[in-house]
């Protein structure tokens, strides 16, 4: 409808200067991000979708659009944590299961002899980290040595295990090597 072509769809103010929620796109978190596609997340999913063939408002002004970028940042930062912090814990559990684990087949090898051929005959690989001419490395700065494969993302030189982000990777590493 027509009588609401000047106000704001967020605010519901009449705006000289706005932008088109489905034709416009803002630069947030290094890209452009299309409006619509920022409302859409940021809005209760108790609320219709939104569509562009509704009766309301079809623009947004310029303090909505930096209000919802902040937004959309503070949604997508606490979203990438969460996922982190899941990872973390997964890597955590597995970490417990494998020690309960050893040490449940400790306490089963130790009530019962070992005969020879029970014994373990392959060894496993050490761990090398590439070490530039003239660079020191710490073993603390060993998180950065990971392996980018383009089908799996980031790996662990330590464990090869696979994540889809360098900062999921790094904290991976401190998590679950940090005796190293």
């Amino acid at each position: 409808m027509d009588i609401f072509e000047s106000f704001c769809r967020t605010c519901g103010n009449e705006c000289l200067e706005s932008l088109g929620i489905y034709d416009e796109s803002v630069q947030t978190l290094d890209k452009m991000v299309p409006i619509a596609e920022m409302l859409a997340s940021c809005l209760p999913t108790s609320l219709p979708p939104l569509d562009p063939t509704d009766d309301y408002p079809k623009q947004i002004c310029r303090i909505c659009v930096k209000k919802l970028s902040m937004a959309y940042e503070f949604s997508q930062q606490w979203l990438g944590a969460h996922s982190e912090f899941n990872v973390a814990l997964k890597f955590e559990q597995r970490r417990k299961r494998s020690l309960a684990s050893k040490s449940q087949s400790r306490s089963q090898s130790q009530s019962r002899p070992v005969k020879d051929e029970e014994l373990p005959t392959e060894t496993t690989d050490a761990v090398h980290l590439k070490i530039e001419p003239g660079v020191v490395t710490a073993p603390a700065t060993a998180e950065i040595r990971t392996r980018c494969n383009s089908d799996l993302g980031f790996k662990c030189a330590i464990c090869n295990e696979s994540f889809h982000t360098e900062r999921a990777c790094k904290f991976h590493f401190q998590f679950s090597h940090k005796d190293l």
